[in-house]
């Protein structure tokens, strides 16, 4: 019974981490509190993560975005509500790299949410509600708790400039 018990062992994320795409052992961790995350480590400190100049924001299990920095914001053109209606992405409009619309609970931090797994490297098109657009190369990890429970989530984006995508104004 212990083996189904134990935790992977990661590291704690740390800023040089984020920037490097060092991403194969890292960890965010968090608790619940009178039914909230309260978000531990690099993404409890707002003034470090404005600092990375990738996006980050931070979703709690219901999908709400509950943190972001200025580098996210600057990505999407606008300021989310914060811990209201928004979810999955603040983001304007989400798009596949076909151009086709992405329903937000279809984005990809759905799905780590739900399963607790990581989405790594994935293009998604970011529209601004000027009509500008980004392809963003997106990581998504669970944030967990002590116990390893998935209680939200963190997607680290940045630019994707590497990739050519028709009618995209990069």
């Amino acid at each position: 019974m212990a083996a189904a018990t134990a935790l992977a062992v990661g590291t704690q994320a740390t800023s040089s981490m984020i920037l490097d795409g060092d991403f194969e052992n890292i960890e965010f961790s968090g608790e619940i509190h009178n039914g909230h995350l309260v978000v531990e480590g690099i993404l409890a400190n707002q003034a470090a993560i404005d600092n990375i100049p990738v996006g980050i924001y931070v979703l709690e299990t219901d999908g709400t975005v509950v943190k972001c920095n200025q580098a996210a914001i600057s990505a999407w053109g606008r300021t989310p509500a914060l811990g209201a209606s928004e979810k999955y992405c603040g983001a304007h409009i989400l798009r596949y790299p076909s151009g086709e619309v992405m329903p937000h609970e279809h984005a990809p931090p759905t799905v780590v949410i739900k399963n607790g797994g990581t989405v790594r490297n994935a293009d998604v098109i970011c529209e601004q509600p000027n009509g500008h657009r980004l392809l963003a190369l997106v990581n998504i990890f669970p944030i967990r708790n002590h116990h390893g429970e998935v209680v939200g989530g963190v997607n680290v984006f940045r630019h994707n400039t590497s990739k050519s995508v028709p009618g995209l104004n990069a």
